[in-house]
């Protein structure tokens, strides 16, 4: 068993650095119309099984009105999984993870919140670092510390913002901004 999970644990390593080298050197540049409210149902759709697991309830607000942004679905897809997967490790049994957005002055902002342990002040600076794990996560909880930089690294090449905002003890909210039309 801890084969097992020796070999799970370096092959979601090698997975992440290779996933980061390639968003980092600008492979895979082709956007398209993405409709973000659909890319968010089905990361939510993949988590289904493990969000019942943790009893977590996920919201989502989404107005109907957001319009196609111009990204790569692949990638927005992997960012959003990163996210929810973030807060999901985090948040403790029977928690609440919201994911909302809307659009401002061309431009979408999505917010994924949850009512997890938070990050430590100090740490903030530092969380999307690569290999970077804040100092209250427990060693045991799984994890390449490469989500947040590989959710970084897919925001700026789409010519967005990511930033995050955090109360140890009552949770965090990350905030990001994307354009419409790409960049």
């Amino acid at each position: 068993r801890r084969v097992q999970v020796s070999v799970h644990n370096i092959t979601s390593l090698v997975d992440d650095l290779l996933d980061l080298g390639r968003i980092e050197a600008g492979f895979d540049t082709r956007k398209e119309p993405v409709q973000l409210d659909q890319i968010i149902h089905y990361s939510a759709d993949g988590l289904r099984k493990k969000l019942a697991e943790k009893g977590h309830h996920l919201q989502i607000n989404l107005p109907p009105s957001i319009p196609p942004i111009l990204a790569n679905p692949v990638q927005m897809r992997q960012m959003i999984d990163n996210m929810l997967d973030n807060s999901l490790k985090y948040t403790p049994a029977g928690g609440t993870i919201t994911i909302a957005g809307h659009v401002e002055q061309s431009q979408v902002i999505l917010q994924v919140a949850d009512n997890g342990i938070g990050i430590p002040a100090l740490d903030l600076p530092y969380i999307f670092d690569k290999f970077y794990r804040a100092s209250n996560a427990a060693p045991e909880m799984a994890g390449t510390g490469l989500g947040l930089s590989i959710v970084r690294s897919i925001v700026e090449s789409h010519r967005g913002r990511v930033w995050v905002d955090s109360t140890v003890g009552e949770g965090t909210i990350f905030t990001i901004v994307i354009p419409i039309s790409g960049g």
